[in-house]
């Protein structure tokens, strides 16, 4: 551990002993307030990384790992410290850093809190980037309707990390992506080769009550689609990450009047919401003068606080929208026919009281039923 100075025979100057090699690991122990503080090889223009873990059997009291990357000579701090996080239970924390000369690195490990004693294990190796930041250096991973996980590392505060997802034209792509270390959340976007934003999505700041904690995207049109993952602050960023990326599946119901899912009055119709604002289509034909109850069933007793139900916005067959959205929950909405035809019916992910659950169902029952006296 360390580099040791000692001096020669006959009296000759120091001899400074070689820092740890790339691919050294092992446990250190925190006996005093003062740092460990290890001496690291390194070459110039080389990505390294430094890993420290807390070890924790029983009867160590060590709360965490700050590490500090420092000059060798002056020791002055090169960069942020980083620490693990006690709060997030998160007991690991990485450091990337690209040397910029040959010799020598000095690398401090302490706790976060004073007078805190027990052993850090640490792990140092050269590194790369794991991912190319555009969608030209994109790399690919496999996305199943099972869902599938991948892990990456934002190597810097400017880093962008591309991945490449594919699924079929009509199906949903839902993403999501958390940090496993301390500090914020990354930033996460999907996009299309050319450049296209299609949603932005941070796992830290979503709206926790909407119940869709995901980034979900409909694959209009087909073709592969580009997940770029950055750091939300430039000085908290979590370094390493974990995606899950799901397929699930087409569309249960068209987003418009031509896509519309036809049914026969009476109608009782599974609707699912692949994403916050998605929207299903139904068609029907209705009778001029005829009076529909248009419900959502999902709930045998709607919630007293909030209910999350199919908010319904009806369209004449002459395309001319037909009032304000209905609310469906409860005991429904009635709408009067005012001539015959083929109407539509546009249903959105709504709630009764403003977003404030945690679970909400995936899929809603709606009817339409005619009432008329």
């Amino acid at each position: 551990m360390g580099v040791a100075l000692t001096l020669g025979a006959c009296g000759k100057d120091p001899v400074e002993e070689p820092g740890l090699q790339p691919g050294a690991q092992g446990e250190v122990e925190l006996t005093a307030t003062e740092p460990v503080r290890l001496k690291l090889s390194v070459k110039a223009g080389q990505l390294y990384r430094f890993v420290c873990e807390v070890v924790a059997p029983p009867g160590v009291t060590l709360s965490g790992c700050v590490v500090q990357l420092r000059d060798a000579k002056t020791l002055e701090p090169l960069g942020e410290a980083r620490s693990t996080g006690i709060k997030e239970k998160r007991w690991q924390v990485t450091a990337f850093w690209t040397a910029s000369t040959n010799g020598l690195a000095v690398m401090d490990l302490q706790s976060p809190s004073p007078g805190d004693t027990g052993q850090f294990r640490y792990l140092f190796t050269e590194a790369a980037d794991d991912a190319g930041g555009s969608a030209g250096e994109a790399v690919n991973q496999p996305v199943t309707e099972t869902g599938s996980g991948f892990e990456g590392s934002l190597e810097s505060a400017m880093d962008v990390d591309a991945w490449r997802l594919s699924v079929p034209a009509g199906h949903i792509l839902q993403v999501k992506c958390s940090a496993t270390e301390a500090s914020s959340e990354p930033n996460t976007e999907l996009i299309r080769p050319d450049g296209t934003s299609l949603g932005t999505y941070n796992f830290g700041t979503y709206p926790f009550g909407e119940g869709i904690p995901y980034l979900p995207v409909k694959n209009v049109g087909g073709g592969d689609l580009i997940l770029l993952v950055r750091p939300a602050e430039p000085r908290t960023y979590s370094t390493r990450y974990t995606c899950w990326v799901n397929d699930a599946g087409p569309d249960d119901h068209g987003d418009v009047a031509a896509q519309a899912t036809v049914v026969t009055v009476p109608a009782q119709v599974d609707v699912t919401f692949g994403s916050r604002n998605d929207v299903d289509v139904l068609g029907a034909e209705l009778v001029a003068g005829h009076v529909y109850l248009l419900k959502d069933s999902t709930y045998a007793t709607p919630s007293t606080t909030s209910t999350v139900y199919c908010g319904t916005t009806v369209t004449d067959p002459q395309g001319m929208q037909q009032g304000s959205k209905l609310a469906t929950y409860g005991e429904g909405a009635r709408f009067t026919a005012t001539t015959s035809g083929r109407y539509f019916f546009a249903l959105e992910r709504s709630f009764s009281n403003g977003p404030n659950g945690w679970i909400y169902p995936k899929t809603h029952h709606y009817e339409i039923t005619d009432v008329t006296p």
